[in-house]
Order: structure tokens, then sequence, then C-alpha cells
């Protein structure tokens, strides 16, 4: 333990963490944000973001959607009418968000109660800051059968920082370890966070109800733009190469393993040489709703007039096909030994970072290509 602590330059750890290691995940029932799925069906939307609010009690440094205090809801009818349009029949997954999808929580409620009705196959998740969760709301989350995903940043005094609330966040953590309700956890990768993650890692297996860790860079796009917190390249390899040993020491002493999705992602797909699409939104199978039911091919490109996609009033099916990857595919990717591995990356973050759709993104690139060469070795 402590050659591997001074790898990671942490001064100090609590005493009894090997204890809460070793006891994590052992009353674990339901994981949290739903698994992407490597088969991508042959007809309807596959995955539909409805954002339910403009509104947040947080102010993100980065927010990619600029979310305030005030702003406009989604109206019910917007809602219903989604997924009437887009995911009445296929089995899709539907993830509830925002702004803070927590704050009408009464929506959450009735769209759930609504799209279970309609098609019993739906998928509902919830992505959520996690501070207005308590123990009513849990209880509804899991008689339905709703998926959970947390955004968190970092230790508390670094997730303080980046997007404040931190206190609430954990008291929320021990509500679902005492509950034994599964939780995925969104790291949006800055420069201020990324050397510092192993140090999260740790934190994070003491959490029962912490199943999954979900890496995303940052997107230069909303508070974000021009604020210099893209991660380095050093950065990045340095955080990979401790990543996986503090997995391993983790994992060793958890009775559930704690797991990162790109590594999980780049073992599924290690030995796959047909270069897939990178999401469902690259297939054309994803839409985003926003509050006045306008419609994206992703949750990331609201607000980027050239990709709004029509409305969900709109009568005709919308061309969801913004991101789809033929004739804009990087070719430095399919050039590359992992393009079937990372898949090109995402294009959203492609936009976001260089402008281009056909350009790759270099910081994700660089990471999932640590990652492979750490798992090949």
């Amino acid at each position: 333990m402590d050659a591997c602590m001074s790898r990671m330059r942490i001064s100090r750890l609590p005493q009894d963490l090997p204890c809460l290691i070793v006891c994590a995940g052992s009353r674990l029932r339901r994981s949290g944000r739903a698994e992407e799925r490597e088969d991508m069906p042959a007809e309807g939307v596959s995955f539909l973001v409805l954002l339910l609010t403009e509104r947040c009690n947080l102010r993100c440094c980065y927010c990619y959607v600029d979310a305030v205090g005030t702003g406009m809801d989604m109206p019910r009818k917007n809602a219903f009418r989604a997924i009437d349009k887009l995911a009445s029949v296929n089995a899709a997954t539907v993830e509830l968000s925002g702004g803070e999808p927590l704050l009408r929580f009464d929506l959450v409620e009735d769209i759930v109660k609504y799209g279970c009705s309609v098609n019993p196959g739906l998928r509902f998740a919830v992505q959520t800051n996690a501070v207005l969760l308590d123990r009513k709301k849990l209880s509804f989350l899991a008689e339905h059968r709703v998926g959970l995903g947390i955004s968190l940043d970092g230790v508390p005094e670094v997730n303080e920082k980046l997007r404040g609330r931190s206190e609430d966040v954990l008291r929320a953590l021990r509500m679902m370890d005492d509950l034994g309700f599964g939780v995925n956890i969104t790291v949006v990768l800055t420069s201020e966070n990324t050397t510092v993650f192993p140090r999260f890692l740790l934190f994070c297996a003491g959490f029962s109800s912490v199943r999954m860790i979900n890496l995303d860079i940052l997107r230069p796009i909303g508070r974000a733009s021009g604020r210099g917190l893209i991660p380095q390249r050093d950065q990045i390899t340095d955080m990979v190469r401790e990543m996986f040993d503090v997995l391993a020491f983790i994992n060793e002493r958890r009775y559930i393993p704690l797991k990162v999705r790109e590594i999980e992602q780049a073992l599924r797909r290690r030995n796959d040489r047909k270069i897939r699409p990178y999401c469902y939104g690259a297939a054309g199978k994803a839409a985003a709703v926003t509050p006045d039911g306008s419609l994206y091919p992703c949750a990331s490109l609201v607000g980027m007039g050239k990709y709004r996609a029509g409305s969900v009033w709109d009568q005709d099916v919308p061309q969801l096909d913004g991101l789809v990857q033929s004739g804009s595919f990087p070719q430095r990717c399919m050039e590359c030994e992992t393009g079937s591995v990372c898949r090109g990356g995402c294009p959203s973050r492609r936009l976001s970072h260089t402008g281009n759709l056909g350009d790759v993104c270099d910081v994700e690139c660089h990471m999932r290509k640590e990652i492979s060469r750490r798992i090949e070795e």
C-alpha cells in the first residue's frame, strides 16, 4: 500500500480505508445509468434525453448549457409527445436531465408513469447533481426501476471548487448506501481535477452505492469556453497510469469491483476489428428534447442551430442523423490500430474541441490510446 500511495503522491488516507473498500458494494441492488449496448437496433430511437428544465441549483464553472436559477421547464405535453413520437414502441432508454431534473421531481414522476403505461419496455434513468435527493425520491426511483447517475467531479474539496454543495452529495451517497441503491458517477475531467483523480477513485471505493465511474473530458462550450480548463496530455498520461494502479488496489479488497466505463469499453472492444458507431447519436438513433420541444441528435449540441432537427410537434419523423459518422469519420481513426476501440471518440466533443466533425479531439484520443496501451501491457 505504501508504495502504491507514494506513486500517487497522496500524502494522507483514512486508516480504515481498506475496511471501507472491502465492505463497499456488498449490498448493491441496481446500477445507475444504463450501460451502452454494443448492438444498435435497426429501427427507432434507442436513447432519448428529455431536458426537463433550464433551471439549476448549482452554478458549475463549466456548465455546457449555462443553466441558471430561472428558466423554462418542460411542459408535460412536450415530454409525453416526445415519448409518443420517438419511444412508444422500441425498447429505448429515456434519460431525464436538465438543468437539474430534481427541481421538477413531480415531472419526473409523471413522465415515468406515462412512459411505462405507453411502453412497458422503456428504461428510465435520471442524471442529477444529487443535492435534492431524499428517501422519498429514492423510493419512487427504486419502485419504478429508474437508474440513477450522479455528477461529481472529485473529492469534496475539489468538487466544491468546480461544482459546490459537496456535503449534500455526500449525504446522498450515504443514504444510497443505507438503501442499497446503486449509482454511476460521471466526472467531467478538467485541468483542475485530472491530477487528483486517483484519490477520487479511493474516495468512491468507500461507498457501496458507487459501481461505475464515467469519464467525460471537458467540452469547451457554455461557461467552459475560453477558461483554460481542458486537461493536458501529460496530466492524462499520469492519470491513466495511476488509475490502473489504484483500481487494482481497490478491487483486491472490494466485494463488487469498482469500474471505469472507458476501461470496460476498451476491454469489450479489444478484439473487434470493425469500426462501429461511437454512440447512439453517431448511429442516428438518439434524440435530445429541450423544454420547448426542439430536437437535437445529442444533448451536447443543444443550442447549435445547425444541428436542430425540428420539433416533437412536427408531423414528419425528424432526421436525427446530424452526427452519423459516414463521410465525416476522422481519417486518422480509420488508419489507427485502436480505431475500433475508441470509434473516433465522442462526435460532439470533436465538434466542440475542433469545430469540425471530421477532426479528432486530441485529448480524448490520447486518453483512449493510453488506456488501450495499459490493457495490452
